[in-house]
């Protein structure tokens, strides 16, 4: 490496920073904080690496801009020289710099989204920005709805997003933590009230940060464990989760405001006031509930045991309760009324007298301290036993001295710390103080009724098939201890498991967990053998009674067949009366991941939608309420994209004010990792689901539906056949997706702690891919996350769009102009179809089959490899022409403009690293298994994999 040069001020190689009072005063603020952070970037990789590392940095970078641009033999020549004469360390720390450019660029984006939002927010009719809850309200009163209309159904509402720690989240929480840092200091660049000299102190911390991300290894150097997995979600707990929901209810709450006689629309100028929310009780009950899959999924992870779930539980609870430990810190530093200025409540009174007798020291110390300060009392209290509660709840009732100890001066349950807070409440208002009481008081409460104790409610989750061998093996007495499945857990295990349910159960509550979720369900049997177990772990049946059972239908054939096998379920007498013990209501999951792997994106979605129908008719026809649990993935190819926007397209009757959710892998970072974003996120969710479950809506897309149903059924029928031609009845196409992406070298990412492929046992694969395909790896057992993170490294992304230019050219063949004309009229009048070939847009406007092309070429000996990339060049090509022609859009992203520009300014970019990949796979699998130097070259193609993830924002 050259000698760093320390000294740059001077020296024209290094870009200068732009300057300024801060960095939002330009007219594109983002180019300005993107060339920012560039500058900065440069300087370090000149610091660290030398002026010759920049330099071939900036070589790189023009060429790739040049070859986006067109062919240029010249810039090919240059960039081939340029990375041809490279050693692996050079390449490396290239690699390195492409990386860091684009997490530094994901924090000026999502800055410039969040200053997009306010300023949207500014500029709406009365405050009110479309797709919020606001906006839900007020279209609630157009259609004449009255206050009590709508209390009625913010009484029935329920959002429900579940965290999974499926293996997409390419960063280490060591890099997630220094990345908000930096974000921290940018943000602070656009204070236009920063001097000179605080404007320099933030750039100087911003190049020690960078330098930090410069020099911290960005891949973990073994995989995380399951309790790493819940540690990383908490890290958006600790930043913006707690905080953001007492937020989300009082923009409900504020909401409601719209039905005062006179409010806003009298006052205009007021819109931005929250006008009575704050100085009466709120309007509105919790509805928002947090779920979380990490540490409960043992679906094909072995590391998921029972002791591990147990564990689960105290790390959740010990962040939740420090931090209402913090909250109730601070209302008692800050709730300093005077008795003699406002008379105490006489059931206050007797409070303090309990609470005395309770912790007699602490008492003694307060009144030393506090006297005449009731209210700061009384929350001191209550941080007190928050604090004995946590070392009771967390695992650690020694550090109160003993475990009874922990115990008496603890909360049993969330409830009794309610009954507290409220009754402070009732005391504040007697005392003229409701301000106090509906406000920062109120913000407590609601966090105490949507986390209780636990946090989340940990879902566990398993396979039928274990289930079934369980109970083979526990009826024919046979090894209890031996792996029920390849790689899987014993009977004994599985028992456990479930005694693990009881005992979390006894200790945070039975909504700490209640749900037990059944993947591969293909049978009313498969959930009756939940139960089963749950009785032989726990002979007295209260285990059971407390289980909700949730069949995973992720399969088509599962998918077409859901509604049958739901109502073989509840056809059985004791499971009916199961339900009635639970409020007759029941949950099923749909799975997207799966489904779009077998028969691709557009078959999957319309046997999504049809699944819905079917098991909407069942539960009204049994006298069920029905909840659907969307299992969405990250990526469009695992059915992600816009929830809001999903949600408003799902099947009439499908979303009674009901809505639950996956939220997995880099999602979490994505919507959760801002709180200004992460509040719009829930807004936007919150507000379709109001709107997702009026009458009207329904109506009008069950009409559509009706209208459109036969020729989706057309649609899906050429897409699905078009897709599996060529994934599933090509013998050798496993081959070809092995030789033309990085599975293979994914497997050692370390991304997560559950496998690649079910059945590969624990140790020979990861979260990314098998450790090496064979000939007992195929397509089949590969996870859908590995599945589509492999298609978007190589820029093909096939998992989201192939087959939809055979489906829709096919149709119109059939069908003429007349065809054409229906799709177009579908397209504007359906939201489910046009949310999906928007979805499908976004995908193919972000491959790229140049680039593809390169990744195909290392396919070369496999058997129809040219074939294979002559059919999923075509198809992109058709599949762009179509749907054009269906949108009436000249080019893909038009009516996106923010998204078109983000692809078209990261592209030559990504390039870089994409090219960088490329030929480093090319080396690799050049090598004998036991040369020295694949480890190295392991390690960059690893590296340019979180790169290319970082600059598409994309991985499984």
């Amino acid at each position: 490496m050259p000698e760093p040069h320390r000294s740059l001020d001077s020296n024209p190689a290094v870009k200068a920073e732009p300057r300024g009072p801060g960095t939002g005063g330009a007219a594109d603020p983002l180019a300005r904080e993107v060339k920012l952070l560039g500058a900065l970037l440069g300087q370090v990789v000149a610091e660290q690496g030398g002026l010759e590392m920049l330099e071939r940095v900036e070589r790189l970078r023009r060429g790739m801009i040049a070859l986006r641009r067109g062919p240029d033999p010249a810039a090919r020549s240059e960039v081939d020289d340029l990375l041809g004469s490279l050693d692996v360390d050079r390449s490396e720390e290239l690699g390195r710099a492409f990386a860091l450019y684009f997490q530094l660029v994901n924090l000026a984006e999502e800055k410039a989204r969040v200053r997009e939002l306010r300023r949207h927010e500014r500029s709406a009719p009365e405050g009110i920005l479309d797709e919020s809850i606001g906006a839900a309200v007020r279209e609630f009163i157009a259609a004449g709805a009255s206050s009590e209309d709508v209390t009625r159904i913010f009484g029935q509402l329920s959002v429900e997003p579940v965290l999974t720690a499926h293996p997409t989240e390419a960063r280490r929480r060591t890099v997630l933590v220094a990345l908000r840092r930096v974000y921290g200091l940018l943000d602070r660049l656009d204070d236009p009230r920063l001097t000179p000299r605080e404007d320099g102190e933030l750039r100087r911390r911003l190049r020690e940060a960078i330098t930090l991300l410069w020099q911290t290894s960005e891949l973990r150097a073994s995989p995380p464990s399951p309790l790493d997995e819940v540690r990383t979600a908490m890290v958006f707990f600790d930043s913006t989760l707690f905080t953001l929901v007492p937020r989300l209810y009082r923009a409900a709450d504020a909401a409601m405001d719209a039905f005062e006689p006179g409010a806003v629309r009298s006052h205009p100028e007021r819109a931005s006031d929250s006008g009575r929310t704050g100085t009466r009780p709120p309007l509105v009950p919790a509805f928002l509930r947090w779920g979380s899959w990490i540490g409960g999924d043992r679906d094909g992870n072995p590391t998921v045991t029972a002791s591990v779930t147990r564990e689960v539980l105290h790390i959740q609870a010990d962040h939740v309760l420090r931090g209402y430990e913090q909250v109730a810190e601070r209302l008692h530093r800050t709730t300093a009324i005077a008795a003699r200025r406002a008379p105490i409540a006489s059931a206050l009174e007797a409070w303090l007298a309990g609470a005395a007798d309770r912790a007699p020291e602490l008492a003694v110390d307060l009144e030393r301290r506090l006297p005449g300060e009731p209210y700061r009392q009384a929350f001191r209290f209550i941080e007190d036993r928050l604090r004995h509660t946590r070392l009771r709840l967390a695992g650690f009732p020694q550090r109160a001295g003993s475990s009874t100890a922990a115990g008496s001066r603890g909360y049993a349950s969330p409830t009794e710390l309610m009954g507290d807070l409220r009754l402070i409440q009732d005391a504040l208002v007697a005392g003229a103080a409701e301000r106090v009481a509906w406000g920062d008081v109120q913000d407590l409460v609601w966090q105490v009724e949507t986390f209780g104790f636990h946090l989340a409610g940990l879902e566990v989750r398993q396979h039928a098939a274990v289930h079934r061998a369980a109970l083979e093996a526990v009826r024919g007495a046979g090894d209890l201890e031996a792996s029920l499945v390849p790689g899987g857990p014993s009977a004994s295990e599985v028992l456990a498991t479930f005694r693990s349910i009881g005992a979390i159960r006894g200790d945070y509550g039975p909504e700490a967990c209640r749900r037990y979720v059944v993947s591969f369900t293909t049978s009313a049997t498969d959930v009756l053998d939940v139960l089963e177990l749950a009785r032989l772990a726990d002979p007295s049946g209260q285990l059971a009674a407390g289980l909700d059972v949730v069949p995973l239908f992720e399969t088509l054939d599962t998918l077409l067949q859901a509604g049958a096998i739901l109502a073989d379920l509840l056809g059985h007498v004791d499971y009916r009366a199961h339900l009635a013990r639970r409020g007759v209501q029941q949950e099923v999951m749909l799975g997207y991941s799966d489904s779009n792997k077998e028969s691709g994106f557009l078959a999957a979605a319309w046997a999504l939608y049809r699944a819905q129908e079917q098991l909407v008719a069942v539960a009204a026809a049994s006298d069920v309420e029905l909840t659907l649990f969307h299992g969405r993935g990250g990526a469009i190819g695992r059915g992600g994209g816009p929830a809001n926007r999903a949600i408003l397209a799902q099947a009439p009757g499908s979303i009674p004010g009901r809505f639950k959710w996956t939220e997995q892998g880099e999602t979490v970072a994505a919507n959760y990792g801002n709180p200004d974003l992460a509040l719009r996120h829930l807004e936007q969710v919150t507000s379709a689901v109001l709107g997702a479950s009026t009458a009207p809506h329904d109506d009008r897309i069950g009409e559509a539906a009706a209208r459109w149903g036969a020729t989706m059924d057309e649609l899906a029928e050429l897409a699905r056949n078009a897709y599996r031609d060529l994934v599933w009845d090509e013998p050798s196409f496993a081959g070809y997706f092995a030789a033309a992406t990085p599975i293979a070298e994914l497997s050692s990412l370390n991304l997560g702690s559950r496998p690649a492929a079910r059945g590969v046992a624990e140790g020979t694969g990861s979260s990314a891919g098998p450790a090496v395909p064979s000939a007992s790896w195929d397509i089949a057992s590969l996870r859908a996350i590995p599945w589509v993170f492999a298609w978007s490294q190589s820029r093909a992304s096939l998992p989201g769009w192939y087959g939809l230019g055979s489906a829709l050219e096919g149709f119109g063949r059939r069908h003429g102009d007349a065809g054409l004309r229906a799709l177009v009229e579908m397209y504007r009048e359906w939201p489910f179809f046009a949310t999906t070939l928007d979805n499908a847009e976004t995908v193919l406007a972000k491959a790229d089959m140049e680039v593809a092309r390169r990744y195909a070429s290392l396919a070369g000996t496999v058997p129809g490899a040219d074939r294979f990339w002559a059919a999923i060049a075509a198809e992109h090509e058709r599949s762009v022409e179509q749907l054009l022609s269906v949108t009436g859009r000249r080019s893909l992203l038009e009516g996106a403009p923010t998204i078109r520009r983000s692809v078209d300014l990261r592209n030559p970019y990504v390039d870089a690293l994409s090219e960088l990949q490329v030929r480093q796979l090319e080396r690799l699998r050049a090598l004998p298994a036991d040369d020295l130097e694949r480890e190295r070259l392991m390690r960059l193609v690893q590296l340019t994999v979180s790169g290319v993830a970082a600059g598409l924002q994309s991985t499984g």
